[in-house]
């Protein structure tokens, strides 16, 4: 499989498995993965870093679940995964903002 071929995966899949098992799922690691590294405070350079691969995999899980939208069997399934989506997305990118600004911070000993 190539990664153009996986980039564009998910405008072909269930909107199902986009939302859940390509969006829910890892979007919740990810910030288990942070909430952990953010209360041991230990690594600000690795926390910066997932929070800044955070924001670029939420930008493509958007787009994928935009994509897939049209695949839901009732159209109101499509409509409801992209609102909560760009909710989401939204909530990430101002999380991700504020803790960047501490890890920044905690980073240049201030």
């Amino acid at each position: 499989m190539h990664a153009s071929h996986a980039i564009h995966l998910p405008g072909r899949s269930p909107l199902w498995k986009v939302f859940w098992l390509y969006g829910v799922l890892p979007s919740n690691l990810l910030w288990l993965a942070v909430a952990w590294l953010v209360d041991h405070g230990q690594l600000p350079g690795a926390t910066l870093g997932l929070l800044v691969f955070l924001l670029g995999y939420t930008a493509w899980i958007v787009a994928a679940v935009w994509k897939a939208a049209p695949n839901a069997k009732d159209p109101r399934y499509g409509v409801m995964a992209q609102a909560l989506t760009v909710a989401w997305a939204i909530n990430t990118v101002l999380i991700a903002f504020f803790l960047g600004l501490q890890m920044v911070r905690a980073l240049v000993g201030g």
